[in-house]
């Protein structure tokens, strides 16, 4: 069992100790007076017998217990080094022994300890009842206590909590809402560029490709999980051209490998099939993790952008063969429709990524409601993010934060900081707007393996 405490910001893992474990799990006892082996207080010790915790591979933490008879069991020692106390380590390992004692029959359970503060806890959070005491044979545990308290505790009704605790996280995981049910870690996507803003407009965009892999370095380390790239010629200009995204692409991987890269393949500027899907065809260290792909034509200010469902699908297509997952860009209710059409003829599989591209004249407004209703129009299997374009960009951030949402942030969707427009922001002050954020109503911050994970990217 693999385990991470985000509070002290501790990965570990509970597992079985095997025969070479002995002396580091006697190390562990050591600063607690019981490691002591052989002794009267513990004349023998089943090593098959222990649970370890591990952290980088060292033993921090240890428990065991044995079988006195087919339904009455018996912990022996537990223990954790001192400098991981408060890490949830100790209650693993107790959990560990008492599910494998319960799984081979036992109903009842005794544990002999002397300190006030683990009878304590073991009273508190097992259901203990003290039983009796027990004269210690010879300096172990506490030397300032010449006994044992003998506590004894009922598996079968503790494990029958367990079971209805299990069952009502699973039912407020499926129907409350958040925080109640637990927030998935969110995914932040940094949209770094795009054909509206210029270096005219703001120079805090990143146009040339030196630009887009240091701006795309910085938003990764202040909490960017994806960038979204657009790419540029030498004058400045968007281009589609899959040298650029390469240079770009393996740019960022020397820096960042765990960053994922998704290109873009707009048809804003061309709309020719080839140059659109040129991008898609990079290999090695260069391939995009995911692509963008829009589910509708619309318009926009500076022109309309023509997706045609046959463009749709043979991109589509393209993208599943070569499997890079696509960022199913959603302007409009209807074209969550359509990408339910394209799952059913089986142009889309695994899981899906949906991005909401809300607040655009002649799209989807950038309201609560709206938004709303987009969630609840999802296909199974779906993870989504928000994107608020203008003024909408932080109201849209916030509100997709606290639906369980993912969000889309960036330049390209709005280059002020402020409200006022009197602010110019950088990719990497709106990132850590939102860490901040989400700092306040507690939402935990993807890590890469969290968000390859929740995207779909391990479906491959």
């Amino acid at each position: 069992m693999k385990t991470h405490n985000k509070e002290k910001n501790i990965s570990y893992i509970i597992e079985k100790a095997g025969p070479k474990d002995l002396p580091q799990i006697l190390e562990v006892m050591r600063p607690w007076n019981m490691h002591h082996y052989p002794s009267p207080e513990m004349e023998e010790l089943d090593v098959n017998s222990f649970y370890v915790a591990k952290v980088k591979g060292r033993i921090v933490g240890a428990a065991g217990f044995k079988l006195l008879s087919q339904t009455l069991g018996k912990t022996t020692l537990m223990a954790v080094l001192p400098e991981f106390a408060g890490t949830g380590i100790g209650k693993d390992l107790q959990n560990a022994r008492l599910k494998a004692m319960h799984q081979v029959g036992v109903k009842k359970v005794i544990t002999n300890t002397d300190r006030p503060k683990v009878i304590s806890w073991y009273m508190r959070h097992y259901r203990y009842k003290k039983v009796g005491t027990l004269k210690k044979l010879c300096s172990y545990g506490d030397p300032g206590v010449d006994h044992w308290t003998t506590l004894e505790m009922d598996l079968d009704a503790y494990m029958r909590k367990l079971d209805r605790m299990s069952i009502e996280q699973e039912y407020i995981a499926r129907n409350e809402p958040h925080p109640l049910s637990p927030y998935p870690p969110l995914i932040i996507n940094v949209c770094l560029s795009g054909v509206v803003p210029t270096k005219e407009i703001t120079s805090l965009v990143p146009i040339s490709e030196e630009e887009i892999i240091e701006n795309a370095i910085r938003v990764f380390d202040a909490g960017a999980r994806i960038v979204h790239i657009h790419a540029f010629d030498k004058k400045g200009n968007p281009t589609w051209k899959a040298s650029v995204f390469e240079r770009i692409i393996a740019g960022i991987r020397r820096e960042r490998p765990d960053l994922l890269c998704c290109v873009s393949c707009s048809g804003r500027h061309w709309n020719e099939f080839e140059k659109r899907t040129e991008v898609l065809h990079l290999t090695g260290s260069s391939k995009p993790d995911m692509a963008s792909l829009t589910l509708g034509s619309l318009n926009f200010a500076s022109g309309p952008s023509i997706n045609t469902v046959d463009t749709i699908q043979s991109m589509a297509e393209i993208m599943q063969k070569r499997k890079i997952k696509p960022e199913l860009e959603v302007f409009d209710l209807g074209m969550i429709a359509f990408a339910t059409f394209l799952e059913r003829k089986g142009y889309l599989d695994g899981r899906k990524f949906f991005n909401f591209m809300m607040g655009s004249l002649g799209q989807i407004p950038a309201t609560i409601g709206n938004l709303a209703t987009m969630i609840k129009a999802l296909p199974e299997n779906s993870t989504w993010s928000a994107a608020g374009l203008g003024n909408f960009q932080l109201p849209m951030n916030i509100a997709a934060m606290i639906a369980g949402g993912g969000v889309r942030v960036g330049i390209e969707d709005y280059f002020y900081y402020d409200y006022n427009r009197k602010k110019l922001a950088s990719n990497e002050d709106l990132v850590r707007r939102i860490v901040r954020l989400a700092s306040e109503i507690e939402r935990k911050i993807a890590t890469p393996a969290e968000a390859r994970s929740l995207i779909g990217l391990n479906d491959k």
